[in-house]
């Protein structure tokens, strides 16, 4: 039984120290991140910052200022290595598979590398990963605070595994949007909440996540 969490950025600015202490669990067996999470997870475990994130006027003036985060957003994709405590930083040191998924020309820090086939490759083998998690095992998949990219993924990678095994797929958000009601919230259920208030509830075991 596989618990796989797709996370989405505001996640990781909203419910960082949440998401993590379910990590530190052993409740998450397999992380996904969209291009905008694995920048805030590293961001937010590397820089001191106001907020969660530059503001986006800031950024139109001068870019610049993610290029630190940026590059070790690039040093995870070609090398694995993460900066200490973040959730990327967690899981692997637990042997959590992550995967991530993003559209080139989406996540400024792209901008900072034209390497984006080795981005693309990686995303491919990631995807044949996750269709092999979907086909050899049951899983529970929780779609949290991606309107796109977790989604599409998710069923794109459920044609193709065309999974035998018992399995489940939820959505956390704090709106109610078309793709995940329709892609994924279909195969279980869609909690229209905060993600700090659905984290808690996992970490008090108020829900239970797996096959139920």
């Amino acid at each position: 039984m596989k618990n796989v969490f797709a996370v989405g950025g505001s996640v990781i600015k909203t419910a960082y120290e949440e998401i993590k202490t379910v990590a530190h669990q052993g409740k998450i067996n397999v992380l996904i991140h969209n291009g905008a999470s694995i920048f805030h997870d590293f961001q937010r475990s590397t820089e001191t910052l106001d907020s969660h994130s530059h503001p986006l006027n800031k950024l139109i003036e001068n870019y610049e200022v993610n290029r630190a985060t940026s590059e070790l957003v690039w040093n995870w994709i070609k090398t694995g290595k993460t900066p200490k405590q973040s959730l990327t930083d967690i899981c692997q040191r637990q042997n959590i598979p992550v995967f991530l998924f993003t559209a080139l020309g989406t996540d400024f820090w792209q901008m900072f590398n034209k390497e984006w086939d080795v981005a693309a490759n990686k995303a491919m083998v990631n995807f044949y990963n996750l269709v092999n998690i979907m086909k050899e095992n049951s899983f529970h998949f929780i779609s949290m605070g991606s309107a796109v990219i977790h989604p599409e993924i998710f069923i794109k990678a459920l044609a193709t595994a065309k999974p035998t095994y018992p399995f489940r797929a939820d959505v956390v958000d704090f709106l109610d949007m078309y793709r995940p009601r329709t892609r994924v919230a279909i195969y279980g259920k869609y909690y229209k909440m905060e993600f700090k208030e659905y984290l808690n509830k996992i970490i008090n075991d108020e829900i239970t996540i797996g096959l139920f």
